[in-house]
This record gives structure tokens, sequence and C-alpha cells, in this order.
């Protein structure tokens, strides 16, 4: 897969969440995965190194873009899969992110903002991909949904209707989730209070996995 870069050009969205959810989950299956937070609050970095419990994630924190763009192809050949995590805004680490990915995947809650910010951020890496005259696949994830309820049935048409190119797999509002940021622990599926299950409806890592 190369680099997976999660970004968006909105605060909020879950992207820190979705990176090391996403990290976690690969290194306990025995994926050769590390982490890289190129966001300035460095929080998924801390977390990776302080407060995770699980297999050892390499994490790396960089928010400067001239050096990242210097150390992204040397943890590329480093490690098979890196996932980037970004800033809530737009910004040029970001967009180096971006440009060097082999899959761009963009959160999404429930929300007008937020469809309207997936998708900005996806025609965005779109124009980046012509500009650089190289494929950088585009996904959006629905992150804090529930099937049940009319909003998240709502913004699941809506990504649909607006024809962006989103992954099947869904993350759901479990508050195992929200939990990890000091628990530390990987959410197992079925393991969410109030009756939601962790994945949602399908296991996230594999819908990446498989996209990538």
């Amino acid at each position: 897969m190369g680099v997976l870069t999660i970004t968006s050009r909105k605060g909020g969205c879950g992207k820190t969440m979705l990176a090391t959810v996403l990290a976690a989950s690969l290194a306990d299956g025995g994926a050769d995965v590390a982490l890289l937070d190129a966001d300035p609050n460095g929080s998924a970095h801390r977390w990776t190194t302080s407060t995770y419990t699980g297999r050892t994630i390499p994490s790396y924190a960089e928010a400067d873009a001239e050096r990242l763009a210097e150390l992204l192809p040397s943890l590329t050949e480093r490690h098979t899969i890196l996932i980037v995590d970004t800033a809530g805004f737009g910004n040029q680490a970001a967009m180096v992110a971006a440009t060097g990915a082999g899959l761009v995947l963009v959160p999404v809650t429930p929300g007008e903002g937020d469809l309207v910010e997936a998708q900005r951020t996806v025609a965005y890496v779109e124009g980046l991909a012509r500009s650089t005259r190289r494929a950088i696949p585009a996904r959006v994830i629905a992150n804090r949904i529930r099937r049940t309820t009319t909003l998240s049935r709502h913004v699941l048409a809506e990504i649909d209707k607006l024809d962006l190119p989103r992954l099947q797999a869904v993350l759901s509002e479990a508050v195992a989730y929200g939990e990890i940021g000091f628990s530390g622990a990987l959410p197992k599926e079925g393991g969410g209070r109030g009756g939601d299950r962790c994945a949602g409806d399908g296991d996230a890592r594999g819908g990446v996995v498989a996209s990538g």
C-alpha cells in the first residue's frame, strides 16, 4: 500500500482516531506499519509512544512541509505501510502528505459541514493527482455512524448522492473509540457500549487494505 494519508480540511471529523485505530489494528494483525504525525499538535505521536499498550508501532512526528517531503521517501522504504495523520486545516504539510500517498482517506461524521469539506478535500486530491500526473485514489470513510438513526442514514445517502467514492466499511459511535485516547487499548469487535459495535458495519481495516 505504501503511504496512507488521512486528511480533511475540517477539524473534529476523527482523523487522529482513525489513524491510531488503523495503525494499531494493522500492527495487531502483524503488518509492518508505522505512524507519521504531520499535525502540529502531535496527539497521534503522543498516543502511540506514551499511551498505546499493544504491539510496538514505529512513530514519527514532522509537521514542517519541507522536512516532511524529505522524510516521506525514506520512511516509505523502511515500512510496508505508513499511515500519515494530518492537521484539520489546509496546510503545506497536508498537501505534501496527500501528494505522496498511495491512498487518501477522508473521514466524515454526520453533519453538513463534514460533507462539504469531504467534497472539497476529494476534489483537492483529484487536483493534486492531475498536477502531479500520478494516481492518488481518495476514499471517504463514514465515522461515528449509528445505522439505526435517521441522521446516519442521511449522511450515507448524501455521500452517495454526491458521488463521493467511499469505503463500504464505517466506524460506529462506540464509546470504546473515544476511550482509547486514555486506555491505550485497541477496541475489539463487538466491544462497544449501548449496543454499538466497535467496527460499525464492516471492518474498516479490511476495507482500507482491500482498497489499497
